[in-house]
């Protein structure tokens, strides 16, 4: 049996990229000296648990808006990992206006 790693890194843009296509939220932006990553991936075994701060468009229900995510990002990580997704955590930090 071959073993493998996937970086961090990896993990995370996996998150980013299962989100891209979602007009109405935005990753959001870490500034300096606050939050390192806006996106966290902490691997146990064959586990994860995701933390994702987003900025939500202006007028959307973030409840709805927060389960679509976790969808989004257990199917993308399960799909292209394996790892079993136990918590996809959504934190929203901020509003935009549509088409700012």
């Amino acid at each position: 049996m071959s073993q493998y790693l996937i970086a961090t890194n990896v993990l995370e843009a996996i998150v980013r990229g299962s989100l891209e296509h979602m007009d109405s939220l935005r990753v959001h932006g870490s500034l300096p000296l606050v939050r390192a990553r806006p996106v966290e991936v902490k691997v146990d075994g064959e586990e994860c648990h995701v933390a994702v701060h987003l900025d939500a468009r202006m007028g959307e229900r973030l409840p709805e808006l927060a389960v679509a995510v976790r969808g989004h990002v257990a199917q993308a990580l399960e799909a292209m990992t394996g790892l079993r997704v136990t918590a996809v955590d959504v934190i929203f930090d901020g509003v935009f206006l549509a088409g700012v």
